[in-house]
């Protein structure tokens, strides 16, 4: 596992070619790690299902805060460090169905 030290590498993270993968960790800084080999997993009915859940969430998000006056009013419900795309997300995961603001 190599570490770069320095404070470039605070940049870098993802992957290189599905060979490698780069993350960041507030402890060890920057690591290096092996891709890894998901072939063999078969994912359980309950995975497949939260996975179609969290897609049609985030297709429904990506309408929905199109409208600029539905983004303003998510904006608005942000706490420090969240957009209003996640905002939104976890009310959909969770059930809340969002309502648009009210029209002046």
């Amino acid at each position: 596992m190599g570490r770069p030290k320095g404070e470039f590498d605070k940049e870098f993270r993802g992957t290189i070619a599905k060979k490698v993968v780069i993350r960041q960790n507030k402890v060890l800084g920057t690591i290096l790690s092996a891709y890894p080999d998901m072939s063999n997993i078969i994912p359980s009915e309950a995975q497949l299902a939260q996975r179609d859940k969290l897609r049609r969430a985030q297709n429904y998000a990506k309408v929905f805060l199109s409208n600029p006056a539905n983004k303003a009013f998510y904006k608005e419900r942000c706490g420090p460090r969240q957009r209003p795309h996640n905002v939104l997300i976890s009310e959909l995961m969770k059930g809340i169905t969002p309502f648009p603001p009210e029209q002046a």
